[in-house]
């Protein structure tokens, strides 16, 4: 999948076109919103796995002046969030920003901008594997331009170096992997919406690279992902389906190596119904380990319901298959998810608190 070099022609001639003619944002005056994620997870049959937990509690911050602004989530729990965590309390996002012609500049830990976003609660094997949920210290423009009814979406970023945060399991990419830092990231998506009004296609391209830097004298290798993805809605039906491959040099013999640090490929199929007070959504992942002869696939059905300002509640099941080799271990469980959310100033948007 050639996306990279598609993105690098492409982006250019987005960079130096003049967007077509539209109101600036409006000033927003600083806002907050403070809040809190808590889970409890119900194993079928693993019962000692059971867990109630404050996932963590959050503040976001943000607001606009004149086309300047900055926005601001900071997260804590007792503990750590994931082993490899440097402490309990994270800066989760955090930047300043400037509207230019090309689009918004922000300068700070920005979001990824390859794929599709997650959803689910408890995260997929995108976000598992450290392709989402996974802002990192860098630079980011994000733009659109309208066509009538339609709009082109564009965004780049570049990560200098990675903090050892994110939603990724241990031991699967670079974010757990204490020894290694990813520097150097380069990435970019581009989108286009088809609005008919009552239906929709976006389809889109994305792609990134970046260096990978043992420091306990591994050697140094490039990962590279493509990715393609296309989103289609219905009124209140939405079904989404993306497709991703990575490359990456084989390890050594005898070199460790995290388990998504290699070859490999990845499929995303989700589908949603959405009304005013709920949410009922359903979605597949899977990631082939080409480099380490493994394979892995989520079902993640979920409920989600929103029936009060600032409280929203998710039932979701989670039926994960992964496979070695010859050997294959299965986990099943149901994940029930609480997050609050108590805005002042003027309510902030966004996906707070859900990853």
């Amino acid at each position: 999948m050639r996306v990279l070099p598609a993105l690098g022609l492409l982006l250019p001639s987005l960079l130096l076109t003049s967007p077509a003619r539209s109101s600036p944002p409006a000033d927003e005056p600083p806002h907050f919103v403070l809040g809190a994620s808590l889970s409890a997870l119900e194993p079928l049959q693993e019962r000692d796995l059971r867990e109630a937990e404050l996932l963590y509690a959050f503040l976001t911050a943000g607001f606009r002046q004149d086309g300047w602004g900055a926005r601001l989530e900071v997260r804590g729990r007792e503990g750590l969030f994931r082993p490899y965590f440097p402490g309990s309390v994270w800066v989760e996002e955090g930047y300043a920003f400037v509207g230019t012609p090309i689009g918004e500049i922000r300068a700070g830990k920005v979001g990824a901008v390859v794929g599709l976003d997650d959803e689910t609660f408890g995260g997929d094997l995108f976000s598992l594997n450290g392709v989402n949920r996974n802002p990192d210290w860098g630079v980011q423009v994000a733009g659109s331009r309208p066509f009538g009814w339609h709009t082109l979406d564009w965004a780049a970023r570049w990560a200098g170096q990675n903090d050892h945060v994110a939603w990724e399991e241990e031991g699967k990419g670079v974010e757990s992997d204490r020894a290694a830092a990813l520097r150097d990231g380069l990435s970019g998506r581009v989108s286009f919406l088809y609005n008919k009004g009552l239906w929709t296609l976006r389809p889109g391209l994305s792609g990134g690279t970046a260096r990978i830097v043992p420091d306990d004298g591994r050697p140094e290798y490039r990962r590279t992902d493509g990715v393609a993805d296309l989103t289609a809605t219905f009124g209140p039906l939405a079904v989404e389906l993306e497709a991703l491959t990575r490359s990456a040099p084989a390890p050594a013999p005898g070199e460790a190596r995290p388990l998504a640090e290699r070859d490999g490929s990845a499929f995303r199929a989700g589908v949603r119904l959405e009304f005013p007070k709920s949410v009922f959504r359903y979605t597949y992942s899977e990631w082939r380990y080409r480099g380490a002869d493994s394979n892995e696939r989520i079902h993640q059905p979920a409920a989600v319901w929103k029936g009060r300002k600032g409280i929203e509640a998710v039932v979701e099941y989670a039926s994960r298959r992964i496979q070695t080799g010859d050997s294959v271990r299965t986990f099943n469980a149901f994940r029930f998810g609480l997050v609050i959310r108590f805005p002042f100033g003027l309510p902030a948007g966004g996906r707070e608190g859900k990853g």
